[in-house]
């Protein structure tokens, strides 16, 4: 069941990211179009193979999220610039649809010696265009000139851009300083982008990929999230949800903590107690999470991921909320997310023992801040339950191993490589 429409992945995913960082606000979908508009008229590519190269565009940068980069990848002569290409190839191969692309991200700023060590001239010719539209979009934002930006391209031909790149930049007419002018109405791109149809498969990558993007800022809230919808998932089957009504449970558990993604590394990862100056900070990854989603997502898939910090006693996030406020769903992710919360692993604590996890959630319940009969559900298939966790987290943490694994051996193998050059 396709529970969240073509077009609105894609707005997720900008919204998702342009939250990061300021500065960074449309930054990928302006690369995007750049290619766009380079590549369309020449017919090379079309259809599925366009949306993808332009979906790739505007997540190439996804690496500088986790890398702290942004100061430098802001500056129109960077030269620093491996490790956020690294993360972002790493993150695209192991957590995206679109890992037979993504060694272009790792290239996306090298230079013409240093892009023949891959193996595919399409991915170097579409690592060169990236970088190339990437460089067009900064030199834009800082003012700079048309005609500078022709002359300088043209000086780097050969060294830093392909020459068939640079020609076919050329060939496009592009001017930096109007061109964005009518990004906004092109429907064409807006057709490509938005409109090619995704499979149910790819939705599903793409909420994945999401989600583990904010892995960039947080380990561990990637963990949780993914075992919040496990839990939520198996007690949604247990008060006897259809199927459809189990995806959407899944679906919002997956997005709960979407929000996150604009919340300071040093509250995410702190490893005390936040203060109340922090925790009001940390609240608004729900109003963070609410403009990533709305209008984006079906309206009880929304607040299922919204709501699960409301008590039943209305002592939660918002003050408006009661008992009768929420659905039989919304209960139930509000149980999970406490339930993963527990017996997980965060930067401030250590999981929790059964024992403890159980008095929590009892008492929990006999305060009236959870649904019983819910949190009695879960009590009751405590040891089904974390079996499940330890099955589903297996893989994400396998992809974590081999992202580590990974990053150090190219890291080291590019660094000899460039030595030598």
């Amino acid at each position: 069941m396709l529970l969240i429409k073509n077009e609105n992945i894609i707005n997720i995913m900008e919204k998702t990211l342009n939250h990061v960082d300021p500065r960074l606000m449309g930054h990928g979908t302006r690369v995007a179009y750049l290619i766009y508009k380079i590549l369309e008229p020449q017919r090379q590519f079309e259809g599925i193979e366009l949306r993808d190269i332009c979906i790739l565009a505007m997540l190439h940068d996804v690496g500088a999220y986790k890398t702290e980069e942004i100061d430098k990848m802001v500056i129109f002569e960077t030269i620093d610039f491996w490790e956020h290409s690294i993360y972002g190839y790493l993150f695209l191969k192991y957590f995206s649809p679109l890992r037979e692309l993504a060694p272009a991200i790792l290239f996306h700023h090298a230079d013409c010696n240093e892009v023949r060590h891959l193996d595919d001239p399409a991915h170097q010719k579409l690592a060169h265009l990236i970088s190339l539209c990437d460089r067009a979009d900064i030199f834009a934002l800082q003012g700079g000139v048309q005609d500078y930006f022709i002359k300088y391209i043209d000086r780097c031909r050969k060294v830093k851009y392909l020459d068939e790149v640079v020609d076919m930049y050329l060939a496009s007419s592009i001017n930096i300083n109007t061109v964005f002018d009518s990004m906004d109405a092109d429907k064409d791109f807006k057709q490509v982008l938005h409109n090619i149809s995704l499979s149910v498969d790819d939705v599903s990558g793409y909420i994945a990929m999401i989600v583990c993007s904010i892995d960039f800022r947080s380990h561990q809230t990637v963990i949780h999230t993914n075992a919040t919808a496990c839990i939520a998932t198996y007690l949604a089957r247990l008060i006897g949800a259809s199927e459809d009504e189990i995806e959407k449970v899944k679906t919002g558990a997956m997005l709960h903590d979407i929000g996150k993604i604009g919340i300071p590394d040093h509250i995410l990862e702190g490893t005390k107690k936040l203060d109340d100056a922090e925790m009001e900070i940390m609240k608004t990854h729900v109003d963070i999470g609410e403009d990533i989603l709305e209008g984006n997502v079906d309206e009880e898939i929304k607040r299922i991921a919204l709501r699960h910090h409301e008590k039943l006693n209305g002592s939660g996030y918002s003050k408006k909320l009661t008992a009768k406020d929420l659905t039989a769903f919304e209960r139930t992710l509000a149980v999970a997310d406490i339930f993963s919360a527990l017996c997980g692993v965060r930067s401030y604590k250590n999981a929790l023992p059964k024992e403890k996890i159980v008095k929590i959630l009892t008492e929990m319940a006999d305060q009236n801040l959870i649904d019983k009969e819910i949190a009695t559900l879960a009590i009751n298939h405590y040891d089904k339950i974390i079996e499940q966790i330890d099955i589903e987290s297996k893989p994400i943490i396998q992809a974590y191993n081999d992202i580590n694994n990974e990053r150090q051996k190219i890291k080291d193998s590019l660094m000899r490589e460039v030595a030598s050059l």
